[in-house]
């Protein structure tokens, strides 16, 4: 994702593992809360990650 500023860059890999994540968990058939045990998860990440982005160097 070159050129994109780096929020945007984590919004759309954080969109796109959650949608990934929902349609997998579709196909088997998995619990609900398998699916949102993962989206809290991948929100926090994105968070940290989006967080650590804005630390000085």
């Amino acid at each position: 994702m070159t050129g994109l500023p780096g929020s945007l860059s984590i919004a759309l890999s954080l969109v796109g593992s959650i949608l990934l994540v929902g349609v997998v968990a579709l196909l088997i058939d998995a619990p609900g809360e398998l699916v949102a045990a993962t989206f809290v998860f991948g929100v926090l990440a994105g968070f940290v990650e989006w967080r650590a982005g804005k630390v000085k160097h």
